[in-house]
């Protein structure tokens, strides 16, 4: 049965679940008033949804999301507004030619994916290390050796799906931004908040208090702030708050029109992403085990004890520390790959770097629930690194849930007893094993090339 929706929503967060949320409750609900909050106005200068590329792509192990992420893709090619940020290059998925491991079955189920999908005639194989090298240098190229790399070769097998592409995530950001400025029931409010506001002596929200004090009263607040969302309400052993590397190259007109045809590269074994020439620029990240940045706040729930503190990871990023330099880790690591994947660039100073901030599930799967210990507080997070090419979408999802309507089988899936009884990453957004370190151990300031 359809729930009775509310007159007033607040929405803390204007990334990929916040703006998405508002345009979708406001579209279907023009009597509601939808609050959009965030700290910066959209698009958020360190916010995990914003930045100068993101992977569109439809090549899940998952029907579930491969259906899900092939729709979003057609809604974003069919969009005035947003599809001349989209970039069709294609994405090229290597491994280290290993089947037997888990990237070697993660990469088999992509590829099966991406043949039902797209169809064979948008898949190009990659049977070696050599024909990866060429898919971006051209065939005149040869990859350098063994004995010049001083290891075995990462590279060794793949293949291009040339339906996938990037899109710009800032440009787009700011798009799907001003659409929300069309809803006369959309309020926004760019300022820093300080907590939800909850009923005297209960566990009920009635709103959001900001750091200046002021107060926002609404029916229910959803929670949409990304990595930001722990300091609002408890996620304990639900999501994880890290960051992952990235870096840019400035590169030159003819170095852009060298590599003017090469798809999105990534590997799952390494966990590199390697974007195409734009704007001047080749961007390279690593979805490495992270970094996190330990604090100590109150406890969040209303009904605990005043003095009940708790630890969590909370973003330290180019805002608070425009000063920040990746760790020397993960600038090693990258320059390893590009050793062997584009060579003249190996040795070649960073533009910038930045640490990206995620909300990853135990899952990858996304967190679209009631908070099980607060009433009239919904979760629209976790986006664990692939949430990006669902905006289309997922805020329609967020109102089916709210509505008491959202399909069994998302609802099942996107639940917090979801993360609770399944802890087995289900490969949706691969990533490197391990435990996040501590950026205050190993951060850097710019290094002297």
């Amino acid at each position: 049965m359809t729930k009775e929706f509310p007159d007033s929503v607040a929405i803390v967060g204007a990334g990929v679940f916040g703006l998405s949320t508002a345009l979708a409750i406001a579209k279907r609900y023009p009597s509601t008033i939808v609050h959009l909050i965030d700290r910066f106005e959209p698009p958020v200068p360190d916010g995990s949804s914003v930045d100068t590329t993101r992977c569109l792509r439809a090549d899940y192990n998952d029907p579930v999301y491969a259906e899900l992420a092939s729709e979003s893709m057609k809604i974003i090619a069919a969009d005035e507004e947003i599809a001349p940020f989209f970039h069709q290059c294609g994405m090229s998925f290597a491994f280290d030619g290993n089947d037997g491991d888990k990237w070697g079955k993660l990469w088999k189920s992509s590829r099966d994916c991406a043949l039902k999908v797209a169809g064979p005639e948008f898949i190009d194989d990659f049977h070696n290390n050599k024909e990866l090298f060429q898919s971006i240098h051209g065939e005149s190229t040869e990859p350098e050796s063994i004995d010049s790399l001083g290891r075995e070769t990462w590279w060794n097998k793949g293949y291009r799906n040339r339906a996938n592409g990037f899109i710009d995530a800032a440009r787009a950001i700011k798009g799907y931004y001003e659409k929300t400025k069309k809803f006369e029931n959309i309020k926004t409010t760019f300022k820093p908040v300080d907590n939800i506001v909850y009923k005297d002596g209960t566990n009920e929200a009635k709103g959001v208090r900001f750091t200046d004090g002021s107060i926002i009263s609404s029916d229910i607040v959803i929670v949409a702030a990304g990595a930001w969302s722990a300091k609002l309400v408890n996620l304990d052993g639900i999501t994880k708050h890290s960051a992952i590397e990235v870096a840019w190259y400035k590169i030159t007109e003819e170095e852009a029109q060298q590599w003017k045809n090469m798809s999105i590269t990534t590997n799952f074994t390494t966990g590199i992403n390697l974007f195409p020439p734009y704007e001047g620029e080749v961007k390279i990240l690593r979805r490495s085990a992270g970094y996190k940045n330990t604090i100590t706040i109150p406890d969040q729930n209303p009904l605990s004890n005043s003095s009940t503190k708790k630890t969590i990871s909370y973003p330290r990023t180019i805002v608070s520390n425009p000063d920040d330099w990746i760790p020397e880790d993960a600038e090693t690591a990258l320059r390893e790959n590009m050793k062997e994947i584009m060579p003249s660039l190996a040795s070649r100073p960073f533009d910038r770097t930045k640490l990206c901030w995620l909300t990853q599930t135990t899952t990858a799967n996304f967190l679209i629930d009631n908070h099980p210990d607060l009433k009239n507080v919904v979760l629209a997070t976790g986006g664990s690194a692939h949430g990006w090419k669902f905006v289309p979408i997922l805020g329609d999802k967020v109102t089916d849930f709210i509505e008491g309507k959202l399909d069994d089988t998302l609802k099942k899936m996107w639940s917090w007893n979801e993360k609770v009884v399944v802890s087995e990453d289900n490969g949706s957004a691969p990533r490197m094993p391990g435990e996040p370190q501590e950026i205050g151990d190993v951060v850097r300031t710019r290094p002297q090339y």
